[in-house]
């Protein structure tokens, strides 16, 4: 995609250098292959692979790490190697939840000054004027951001607004959009067009009637675990491509294709396909029981955590703090009015993610109960008094839905009135704070309506996840049509026009 895009804007504005940063060798190899005609050749190219491959050579430099610091104007580095899943966590928690580091304190720091000098490097190589990227998950893509903020180059961080098909950049990889708060600040003092009312009116009648689902966003779907398994098993083993698979397993491994962050094919394809769905089984038949279901919520009086998916960047980057949640669930817990419980729902993509003593271990605080995984979200937030959420869109549904909310992490809807939404900074003040919020709530929707139109007026309409990114599985905006590369042709042409406008309106 930026690949693309870079092409794109070249013929639109000044490039005379474009540099791209690219994490994962395996997909770079795939993108040469499919693509011949490609103009990488042009590029300077940042390989993470070379960092994480080559780091063991590097002798840490103390005096040269606090250099870094300073100069990037931070007090450590310790959010830019969190924000890397595969650096704090495993190189499996993609597929896996597993908190076990692959690397010691030294190795992590080996790979960050091997990283810090590759990266300020490549900055003074290609001289930017404008980075532009997509939310952040790795190292790299964080120490960029960090040396483009310290020498005041543009930054342009795209992500979902999560309303429709709005895509939206930012000048920082933080939540929320700088962009959609000054808007939202902005409307304050002057009117709103008439047209962007009509059309925040219009989304927010959608959402009043539970509309909620929007472009990128995964869909479910059911299967019999015995289907699930019969399936996969007989596609592993009958697949003609078993030979190539070993070969670049091994190449991966050894090979023209090493990189130490990739985990390979086989052991995803194993745990997805046999592992998950047998897990998903076993914590089914052990928790059934002792799930609350849906005809039993209207019984309790109780507040709603919903669990993130893990890891996700409303964890690593939005939300470092809160990174394990079940402490956050224990402080949520301890701190709701006496007789009050606290509902915890898992999300449905974790369920085969983590293991069966993660959720016996939240049912052992006391005023803590699991709700069945199948119970759509609705229904739970129209029974409950509160919902608490580290940065998720279950909190944003409560809003519509006018119910009181909580957030931990940074979240795109944070700057919301504190009558329907209050951001804790420190669990001291969390039993003050939800005291305060379920006595003083009170519903402005003249906000609400003020924060879409905001969303309307600063974001672009993109099919970004569905072609852009071509993910299988997620929800698709109903205006797509024409063939596959036209569908293309027409996203990246929207997308660096709205690019464009944002480098020249800066």
């Amino acid at each position: 995609m930026f690949h693309d895009l870079a092409l794109k804007l070249q013929h639109q504005i000044d490039l005379n250098n474009i540099g791209l940063a690219v994490s994962h060798r395996r997909s770079v190899a795939d993108f040469q292959k499919s693509n011949p005609g490609n103009q990488l050749d042009k590029f300077q190219i940042l390989a993470e692979w070379e960092i994480t491959n080559d780091y063991q050579n590097t002798q840490v430099d103390y005096e040269l790490l606090d250099h870094y610091q300073k100069i990037l104007n931070i007090p450590n580095f310790w959010d830019a190697i969190i924000s890397d899943r595969r650096l704090m966590q495993n190189i499996r928690a993609t597929y896996f939840q597993d908190y076990r580091s692959p690397y010691t304190h030294t190795e992590l720091l080996q790979i960050l000054q091997t990283a810090l000098i590759r990266v300020e490097k490549f900055f003074n190589s290609v001289q930017p004027k404008v980075v532009i990227s997509f939310i952040c998950v790795t190292l790299t893509e964080y120490l960029i951001h960090l040396f483009a903020k310290s020498r005041g180059i543009q930054i342009l961080n795209i992500r979902t607004t999560r309303i429709k098909d709005f895509m939206v950049f930012s000048d920082d990889i933080q939540e929320p959009s700088n962009r959609i708060q000054k808007q939202y600040e902005d409307f304050r003092t002057m009117p709103i067009e008439k047209e962007l009312t009509e059309q925040a009116e219009a989304i927010y009648k959608d959402l009043v009637k539970g509309i909620f689902q929007y472009e990128g966003v995964g869909i479910k779907v059911t299967r019999r675990i015995h289907t699930i398994i019969l399936k996969n098993f007989i596609r592993i083993i009958k697949s003609p491509k078993v030979i190539k698979i070993l070969f670049q397993e091994f190449s991966i491994k050894f090979g023209r294709l090493r990189d130490r962050h990739d985990p390979g094919l086989i052991k995803p394809m194993f745990h997805n396909c046999l592992y998950k769905p047998l897990l998903k089984q076993l914590i089914k038949i052990n928790l059934r029981n002792r799930y609350v279901n849906a005809a039993e919520l209207s019984s309790h009086n109780f507040a709603f955590f919903p669990l993130h998916l893990e890891p996700e960047v409303a964890l690593l980057v939005y939300g470092r703090y809160n990174t394990n949640q079940i402490e956050v669930i224990r402080n949520i817990a301890s701190s709701l009015p006496t007789g009050m419980e606290l509902l915890v729902k898992d999300h449905p993509k974790s369920i085969g993610r983590r293991t069966l003593s993660y959720y016996t271990k939240i049912l052992e605080i006391p005023n803590c109960k699991l709700i069945d995984p199948n119970v759509p979200t609705d229904p739970i937030i129209n029974h409950s008094k509160l919902v608490l959420t580290i940065g998720g869109s279950a909190g944003w549904e409560a809003i519509i839905k006018r119910k009181p909310v909580v957030i931990f992490g940074n979240t795109a809807y944070q700057f919301l009135p504190s009558s329907m939404v209050i951001k804790i900074r420190s669990f001291h003040d969390l039993s003050e704070s939800i005291q305060n919020i379920l006595y003083n709530y009170q519903y402005n929707k003249k906000s609400v309506i003020r924060y879409l139109a905001s969303i309307i007026s600063q974001s672009q309409s993109l099919n970004f996840y569905s072609t852009l990114l071509n993910r299988d599985g997620v929800a698709k905006s109903s205006e797509q049509h024409g063939s596959e590369r036209k569908e293309w042709n027409d996203q990246i042409t929207l997308l660096a026009e709205y690019t464009r406008k944002c480098i020249t309106n800066a």
